[in-house]
């Protein structure tokens, strides 16, 4: 890993990241195995049996961040999730985009906030039960829908902020692979800034699935905190899953029917990793009200030979919700 770990672009003097290594909190871990695999690839492998998967990575616009992560070896076979804790801001400011480049073997980058600081530059595997607690989604890339919010739409990062730049990749081939990563972050002035956003997932964390080839429905209930409108719901399984729904029911009105928001049928493995979401406009959002119920069903068939739970197969629910109120801007449910 570079010495240098943070510094200014030549481009326009944006931030750089380099790292050697985060749907969304609880919805995007893997069922990873040993960070040091990728390590002790690094030493160990051949320079002529690597095949390079690097990201293409243009040049970011203006006023952007740009972010980009160091090369590093994935073996084959393997699947690695590890993530990198920024300085923290000096300054509060606000974010309309994130933009996302990886190699054919990317499942996501993504950027979390902590809520247990580490020092800046440590760079670990984030695949416990603990990293879904204390890393908080901020912004996914664009594959797991939203490409930018609205005008006059961003989410807030207030100064302190200790973000961290989450990298997953799974190389499914066989040869080990030579990746490089990047993102670029959008920003937007305070000023021209009219509804905060913030991000919200809700995900069961304790079903099990047992070996037995037959359809098993997982579904739980979250309740709404409070008024919100919803920019967008996508739903999140891995290559497990038969069919997804994703529902309302508005307990602010009496007698009124169940509403489906999302529903999939059939599932397939591909929507892991881009999913078919809904998306709303300001005007005509989805609007919810505090003691509202959301509910999540996933229908899976377990064809392998081992049970099956929480992280290696998801059951969750996700999206983008304004206006988020000041300091709790993202919200996150197991069921109730």
């Amino acid at each position: 890993m570079s010495s240098e770990m943070f510094h200014e672009s030549d481009a326009g003097r944006r931030p750089v990241i380099h790292t050697c290594a985060a749907i969304l909190g609880l919805l995007l871990a893997p069922s990873c195995g040993d960070p040091s695999e990728s390590d002790d690839a690094q030493m160990q492998t051949p320079e002529d049996e690597i095949v390079d998967d690097l990201a293409e990575i243009p040049e970011p616009p203006p006023g952007a961040r740009q972010y980009v992560v160091d090369e590093q070896i994935i073996p084959p076979g393997t699947e690695v999730q590890l993530c990198y804790f920024l300085e923290p801001e000096q300054e509060e400011f606000y974010i309309d985009a994130l933009e996302s480049f990886q190699g054919s073997y990317g499942h996501h980058l993504v950027l979390f906030y902590t809520v247990a600081p580490e020092e800046p530059g440590t760079m670990r595997d984030c695949t416990s039960l603990a990293d879904m607690v204390t890393l908080i989604p901020l912004i996914s890339s664009v594959n797991f829908g939203l490409e930018q919010f609205p005008e006059g739409m961003a989410l807030r990062v207030p100064a302190g902020t200790q973000m961290v730049i989450q990298q997953h990749y799974v190389n499914t081939s066989e040869h080990p692979i030579r990746v490089r990563d990047g993102m670029h972050l959008s920003t937007v002035p305070e000023q021209e800034v009219e509804y905060r956003a913030g991000f919200y997932g809700v995900s069961d964390v304790s079903f099990q699935l047992a070996p037995d080839q037959q359809e098993r429905e997982v579904s739980f209930e979250c309740t709404i905190p409070r008024d919100m409108n919803l920019l967008l719901m996508g739903p999140h399984m891995h290559e497990y899953g038969l069919r997804f729904e994703a529902s309302v029911i508005r307990q602010s009105e009496p007698g009124a029917p169940e509403e489906s928001v999302v529903s999939v049928d059939p599932w397939v493995a591909e929507y892991r990793d881009e999913p078919p979401v809904v998306e709303w406009g300001i005007d005509n959002a989805l609007s919810l009200r505090e003691g509202d119920t959301l509910r999540t069903r996933c229908v899976f068939k377990n064809t392998s030979d081992q049970e099956l739970g929480f992280p290696a197969e998801m059951c969750a629910t996700y999206g983008y919700y304004f206006p988020a109120p000041m300091g709790s801007e993202a919200w996150t449910c197991s069921g109730d």
